[in-house]
């Protein structure tokens, strides 16, 4: 099993010096699932996460090599998307209203876009939007719903010229990539002199991850970074953003999200799962009831400019 693995020093500042936090629970017949969706997962599944004994960044050390990585991510599908459309076009606009009130300009990035809900708000908004975003189901979903212009490809396989972006977002993307901090230090470089990177992960110090603690659902296989506000301003500092800090939006989650990822968890989704159709009656009512909630309760989003 270790030839599917990499071990890695502490992706923040470089050191080999940690305590374990919580063992792995994964087999390898977890490691040959592939990635079916990142949303509505029940999944109790993960790596070894250990603690950086000098940032204190707790990541997962060893990971699944990086080329497999974006292969199961490469391959995804995204059949949740009809349930979930509703509910993260609202969140982007709040996201949206979060960018406009720190930086104006023209030109937009966004990193692992997903569907296009982000995007799609931003180029009506007015900005030139160009998207990133590795699932190649959820690429085309983008162009074909919004017609936006999306690359299906990695983020490091890209050159974009210097100085070249107003903004720059990554939503819920830095917790699933091997090497953040290259990531950040890249983006640093593409953006325009005063450009604005905007970025969110799951907080493993909100609230919730405090109650539920291991059964937190963000302590899962796809998550093999897990930040605190503070971490992630450390490491946008090392990347080299200043006028750093810590904000929030409004988040926005439909009844279908909240419930299919525990009917799935009891094994009871499939007797269930014509109720849910986004079609039928019942599916168009739990995806327009929406709990609105700071997104401080269960994430940590965090703000730089070059």
């Amino acid at each position: 099993m270790d030839s599917l693995f990499e071990y890695r020093s502490c992706p923040n500042c470089g050191r080999d010096d940690f305590t374990v936090t919580f063992d792995s629970n994964m087999g390898e017949a977890d490691l040959q699932k592939g990635i079916k969706t990142v949303y509505m997962l029940w999944e109790d599944t993960h790596g070894r996460y250990v603690k950086c004994k000098n940032c204190h960044l707790i990541y997962v050390n060893p990971i699944e090599k990086a080329s497999k990585i974006n292969g199961d991510y490469s391959k995804m599908g995204n059949t949740d998307a009809p349930i979930i459309r509703g509910s993260r076009l609202r969140a982007a606009k709040s996201q949206l209203g979060l960018i406009k009130k720190y930086k104006s300009g023209t030109t937009l990035l966004d990193i692992g876009c997903g569907e296009g809900f982000f995007l799609f708000n931003a180029s009506k908004a007015g900005y030139t939007t160009k998207g990133i975003e590795i699932s190649q189901d959820a690429a085309e979903y983008a162009g074909r719903e919004f017609g936006l212009d999306v690359e299906a490809k990695p983020f490091e396989e890209l050159q974009f010229p210097d100085n070249y972006f107003d903004v720059v977002t990554l939503w819920q993307v830095l917790e699933h990539v091997p090497y953040p901090l290259i990531v950040l230090k890249e983006v640093h470089r593409i953006l325009k002199p005063e450009g604005l990177l905007a970025t969110s992960t799951p907080d493993i110090e909100s609230i919730l991850a405090k109650i539920l603690r291991r059964k937190w659902w963000n302590l899962r296989r796809l998550h093999i970074n897990q930040f605190t506000a503070k971490t992630l301003t450390d490491m946008l500092k090392r990347a080299g953003f200043k006028n750093v800090f810590s904000t929030k939006y409004k988040e926005h989650i439909s009844i279908s999200m909240l419930v299919i990822p525990l009917l799935k968890h009891l094994k009871m989704y499939e007797r269930a799962e014509s109720r849910f159709y986004p079609s039928s009656t019942s599916g168009k009512i739990m995806n327009k009831l929406t709990l609105v909630y700071s997104s401080r309760l269960d994430n940590c989003t965090v703000i730089g400019f070059k």
